[in-house]
């Protein structure tokens, strides 16, 4: 992964994420999101975005914080992983970033394991730190994606 470029980021809770915009980032608002019965817990369900089937996931789940009771207005954050469309529900939605090699630092060994598996690294800002993702990390961590 390449730890300069351009970043869209996001917040989910008090935490400031991005994820290059090379995987082909759009944003969106009030998606309906149909439940799927039995699947993973992170998956919030499905929608249909311009005929193409989007698996919408939501974040605090997967990251493992407590669910907000304004998660009905949530935004979706779209990307592309193996030839799937998906969507990220966060909470609210930032600026395109870009960031350059300097500002870059390794995962801090003493994240959470399960955070550390999602982050590859923080950028150090003017004013917060930017945890940057996988996003195949969080797709295959719940097994949707064949590694």
């Amino acid at each position: 992964m390449n730890r300069a470029g351009s970043y869209a980021t996001f917040y989910v809770g008090n935490f400031f994420f991005g994820i290059p915009i090379a995987v082909g980032v759009e944003v969106t608002k009030g998606q309906e999101v149909t439940p799927v019965p039995l699947g993973p817990k992170e998956v919030a369900g499905f929608f249909n975005l311009r005929g193409q089937i989007v698996t919408a996931i939501n974040m605090r789940t997967r990251l493992n914080l407590s669910q907000d009771p304004n998660d009905a207005d949530s935004l979706s954050i779209f990307f592309q992983d193996q030839d799937h469309l998906f969507a990220l529900l966060v909470d609210r939605v930032g600026d395109f970033t870009e960031v350059t090699e300097q500002t870059f630092e390794e995962t801090p060994s003493n994240l959470d394991s399960n955070a550390r598996e999602l982050i590859v690294g923080v950028h150090k800002l003017a004013d917060k730190l930017l945890l940057v993702l996988d996003t195949h990390k969080i797709v295959a961590g719940i097994d949707l994606v064949q590694n």
